[in-house]
Formats: C-alpha cells, structure tokens, sequence
C-alpha cells in the first residue's frame, strides 16, 4: 500500500514539474526575442542550450524554394548587357538594395591626397601619409560591442567617432530602428543617418579588395555588410564591419567588429567570401572635404545605374565559373533588380532559392521581392514574406512587401494594415508611409 501510495505521489510531482515546464515554455515563447534572450541568458550556461531549444523557433535550413519557376533558361542570364553610358554626378546616392562581386573594369590609377578629419583626437590617428601602402592602420575610434540586434546602430557609431561623433548605438538606434527587435537596417538607411549627422555618405555595389585598401590608403574607413556566422548552432546571418586597415604581409583587413571586438584580423580571403553574400555591398562616410577623394576612388561607379552594371558583369562572370553558388545568383538577381530588369531578375532569384540559400537572406536583401512584385508573382512575395514572418515579425519591408500585393489586388483595407504593421516596427520607414498616405 504504502508503495503504491509512493508511486502515486511520484507521478502527481512528476506530472506538476511537467505542467510547469510546459507552461514556462509557453509564456516564454509568448514574449518578445529579446526578453526571451535575457531569460535564457539568466539561466545556468549548462541549461542554456536546452532553453533555447525548448524556446526559440525552430528555424528551417533554407528560404522555400520557388513556386512556379520562371521558364528562362540560366543560360541567357549570363549574356552581358549592352553597355550602358553612366552619367557622371557629383552628388552621390545611396544605390537601392545593393548586392554583388568584384568589377572587371580596370580601376583608376590614382594620385591621392590624404584629408584626415579635424577634431581634437587629429593627434591620435595615423595619417596616410606616414604608412606604407602595404600596411596601413587608422586609429581614433572609439570601440562600441554591439546590444541586442544592433550591429548597424553600433557599427555606424564606431564609423562617426572617427569624425569625433559624441555619441553613441542608442542615439544611433533611435533614427535607424526605434523598435529593438527590427532585425535589419538597410545600406541605405545608414547612409541617411550618417547625412542626418552632417556628413557625407554613399552605399555602393561591387566593391573589391583594392577599392577598400585604397579607400583606406586615402584616411577613409568603410563599412562593408557581409554574410557571418559566429555561432554554427545559430545559423548564417548578416553582419556589419568597420575596416579600419589591412596589411598585405598577412593577408588581412584589421576590422572594428561590433559583435567580435576591436581590431580583429580577417583574412583577405574569408572577407572576400562572406562579402560576395551582399554582393559586396560597402557604405563609406566622409567629410565634405573628402569628397572630390571619394568621387576619384569611385570612377564610374559614382553613377548608381553604372555600378549596378559593373556588378552585374562581375556577377555574371562568377556564376559562369561557379554555378553551383548560391549567392552569386542572388547577385545575378539583385544586380538585374536594380537595373529594372525585372524578368531576368526573378529568373535568377529562381535560380540561386532552387540551389538553397540560408533562411535569413530574406531578412536583409528584398530585392527579391521587389522583383516578384514587378513581375506579377504575387504568391512568391506573399510565400517568401509568410515563411520568414512566421518565425520573426520584426521586419518592416516585409509587411510593406505584403501590402504592395494587396493593393495590387484590389484589397485596400488588407493593405492598409500591412503598410500600417510595418509602421508599428519602424515608424520612421519611409516608403510604408508613402504608400499608407498614397491609399488616403
């Protein structure tokens, strides 16, 4: 009797610990990332990745692959496009949804003269003009480690405190992603902070190793936005870094990294590699008495639409030698968007989802369904947006994606809540509020 008892009490304490748990598990999931991050982060670092398995997502290996392909053949994808005559602007903008690798055109031999930025830490910095050109190391930043989900607000901060900005990711954060949890800031979203402050600034395509050297060869730091993945149990995500010198001896850049310390040593090859997942997309900040500097640096890829061109053909050259790539379909894709040629675009965004790209990239690059939209596949927007929102909600282009569709279709009051919903995310996202002001 009494074993039966003991038995029976057993079972009703084992039955409680397993409500409780269940129900732990329940109201965790039922709160925000980043509360339930600092949850996990409180417990025990044996029981850390347990919880995360119990509480996060179960996120999917890739992004789903297309519904109905396109019936172009890959192969007409890799046909150069006519040349395209840019025309030459002094007053750079930022290239929407950059992505793509290095350019075959033959790059300016130039004579620069270094500009160092004034301020009171002038003293502090090593000027161009006293390295050699094989090693060049700036100095004058103040390193910032990145807070949740915030490596654009850090990186950019880290970026300005070069020019001697005071302050810091939090400011930063206010103007590029009031929402905590926003899970991506875009290029161009950085480049009109960084003008919001007074400075000059671009995003650009299609850079190369050499490009960041001789930028940094004429005093200049560059942001370059690439693929990264500190944590294998975590996944491929997007990351930014600040360059802030190389040394050709090692083979390395020497980067400010938001996520893994200051003056971290990345070798030229991994750079190049996780660089070519973006397309090798590079933001560069400057005073206004660097720009002539910064223009020369540019050649012909001061004029988005020649850029755009340039990546294009250094895309398409990688997807001849590489076609079991991925990314540089993707590049293929987003260089073809940003073009306008929409159709090729889609072909080749086809191409590199049927080849399996990381779960994220949807997080980062809406060239895609930019792409999508314009072509009319309104269920490959509506099932690339589902599937990524329905782990994380927190990305405004998304829903705006989602709104664009509905308004095509005719459903204005579906519309209105989407644009309204991206709003709810980042207040300060212009293109929703256009659209939401456009309905009336």
């Amino acid at each position: 009797m009494r074993s039966y008892s003991r038995t029976r009490w057993f079972i009703f304490a084992a039955a409680l610990v397993v409500l409780a748990l269940a129900g732990g598990v329940a109201l965790a999931r039922s709160l925000r990332p980043l509360q339930q991050q600092s949850l996990i982060n409180r417990l025990p670092s044996l029981l850390q990745p347990l919880a995360r398995a119990l509480i996060l997502p179960d996120y999917p290996d890739i992004i789903p692959t297309p519904i109905a392909r396109a019936t172009t053949d890959v192969s007409t994808l890799l046909t150069p496009l006519p040349t395209r005559t840019p025309t030459p602007t002094l007053t750079p903008t930022a290239t929407p949804e950059p992505t793509s690798p290095p350019t075959d055109q033959p790059t300016p031999q130039l004579t620069l003269t270094p500009v160092v930025p004034p301020g009171p830490t002038q003293a502090a910095r090593s000027t161009p003009a006293a390295l050699d050109a094989a090693n060049v190391f700036l100095t004058g930043f103040r390193h910032i480690y990145q807070t949740w989900n915030n490596c654009g607000p850090a990186t950019i901060s880290m970026n300005l405190s070069y020019y001697d900005w005071p302050n810091g990711q939090a400011d930063a954060a206010q103007f590029l992603k009031p929402d905590p949890e926003d899970k991506n800031v875009s290029p161009h979203e950085m480049v009109a902070f960084a003008q919001s402050q007074g400075f000059n600034a671009l995003a650009r395509i299609n850079g190369s190793p050499d490009l960041l050297k001789r930028f940094l060869q004429a005093g200049i730091p560059v942001i370059v936005e690439k693929g990264f993945e500190p944590d294998p149990a975590d996944g491929w995500e997007g990351h930014y870094e600040l360059l802030i010198g190389y040394s050709d001896a090692k083979q390395e850049f020497v980067a400010m990294d938001s996520y893994t310390g200051p003056n971290q040593s990345v070798k030229y090859t991994d750079l190049d590699w996780y660089w070519s997942h973006f397309n090798r997309t590079y933001i560069s900040v400057y005073t206004a008495e660097q720009e002539e500097t910064v223009m020369q640096l540019l050649g012909p890829d001061v004029d988005p639409d020649a850029n755009a061109a340039n990546a294009l053909a250094s895309a398409q050259a990688e997807a001849s030698a590489n076609p079991s790539n991925p990314f540089v379909w993707f590049n293929v894709g987003s260089s073809f968007a940003a073009l306008g040629e929409y159709e090729s675009a889609a072909s080749a965004y086809d191409q590199a989802r049927s080849l399996g790209l990381p779960w994220r990239m949807t997080w980062y690059q809406f060239g895609i369904f930019e792409a999508y939209y314009q072509t009319g596949r309104f269920e490959d927007v509506l099932a690339l947006a589902d599937a990524t929102l329905a782990k994380t909600a927190y990305i405004e282009e998304l829903w705006y994606y989602r709104g664009l569709v509905h308004q095509a279709q005719g459903e204005l009051d579906a519309a209105r809540q989407q644009f309204n919903q991206a709003l709810r995310y980042n207040p300060n996202f212009k293109a929703a509020a256009d659209a939401l002001a456009a309905l009336g």
